[in-house]
C-alpha cells in the first residue's frame, strides 16, 4: 500500500491535485481534496483533505527550515481543524503510532511524548497515548484508541506516524497531513484496523513523515527496510517541530 498520496502512480492533476512553491529552499506544498467516493476509489485513498509539505533541502539546512515549516504546518492543520469543526473546547486525543524501539518508526512516539498536557488542570481537554505496535503488545491500536474515545468522550483524534516512501529523496523531507485517518502498519503491508471517522465516529487528523523505504522499491529481490543515516537527527528535529506546532494550536 502507498502511504504518500503523490506516489500512487495516478495522474492526480485530473482530480484537482496542485502544487505551489513556497518562499525558500525549494519548499512546496501539494494538496488534493478527495471529496467523493468515486474519486477515492480512483486515486486509492480515503475521502478527505490531503496536504504534503516537501522540503528537499532539509538535510543540509535543517535549522533554517524550522520556523518556515512550523508556519506552513500550522496553517494547514488549522484548516483541517476548522473543516472538521474541531473547537478549542473539544477533548482531543493525540496518538503516537509506531515502534519506540525502531528509530525510523518512532516519530509518532517521539512527537506525542513532547506534546504538552495539563492533567491537573480543571477541565483538561488534551490527552495523549502511545499504543506501541501489535507485535510488541498483542493489542490492536484501533481497539486501544476506541476504548479511550468512548471512555473519555473524545471529540477528535490526532494521529502521528512514520510513513513509507518509494523515493530516497523523500525520506524525512516530506510531511503529509490529512483528515482521512490512517491504517497502522500499512506501509509494510502489515495491515491493522483503519483509524478514521468511519471507524471511530469522530474526526481523525493524521500527520505522517516518510522515514522508511523498502529495498524492493529499488529493485532488490530480498526485502529490507532502508532509512537515512541521519534518521535520529531527523526524528528529533521533526518531532520537536510537530509537537511545538500542536502546542501552539491548543
Amino acid at each position: 500500500m502507498i502511504d504518500l498520496l503523490d506516489e500512487s502512480g495516478e495522474d492526480l492533476t485530473t482530480y484537482g491535485y496542485e502544487t505551489v512553491n513556497l518562499s525558500k529552499y525549494k519548499m512546496t506544498c501539494s494538496k488534493l481534496f478527495v471529496d467523493t467516493k468515486a474519486k477515492a476509489k480512483k486515486v486509492g485513498f480515503e475521502k478527505g483533505h490531503y496536504f504534503i509539505l516537501n522540503a528537499p533541502m532539509l538535510s543540509s539546512l535543517m535549522s533554517e527550515h524550522y520556523r518556515l515549516l512550523a508556519a506552513e504546518m500550522a496553517y494547514r492543520l488549522e484548516f483541517l481543524f476548522k473543516e472538521n469543526k474541531i473547537k478549542k473546547t473539544d477533548k482531543i486525543l493525540f496518538v503516537g503510532i509506531g515502534n519506540p524501539e525502531i528509530m525510523a518508526d518512532s516519530i509518532g512516539v517521539k512527537t506525542v511524548e513532547k506534546i504538552s498536557i495539563f492533567p491537573f488542570k480543571k477541565n483538561n481537554r488534551v490527552f495523549k497515548i502511545i499504543p506501541n505496535t501489535y507485535s510488541n503488545t498483542g493489542l490492536n491500536a484501533y481497539e486501544i484508541i476506541r476504548v479511550f474515545v468512548e471512555a473519555f468522550d473524545i471529540s477528535a483524534v490526532v494521529l502521528v506516524d512514520s510513513l513509507a516512501t518509494n523515493s530516497l529523496s523523500r525520506l524525512g523531507s516530506s510531511i503529509q497531513f490529512n483528515d482521512a485517518g490512517l491504517t497502522p502498519g500499512s506501509a509494510m503491508n502489515n495491515f491493522g484496523m483503519p483509524i478514521n471517522k468511519s471507524t471511530l465516529n469522530v474526526p481523525c487528523i493524521s500527520i505522517g513523515v516518510p522515514m522508511m523505504i523498502s529495498s524492493q522499491d529499488l529493485g532488490e529481490k530480498k526485502e529490507v527496510i532502508l532509512t537515512e543515516k541521519d534518521t535520529k537527527e531527523k526524528v528529533e528535529f521533526l518531532s520537536s517541530l510537530i509537537a511545538e506546532v500542536i502546542d501552539g494550536l491548543m
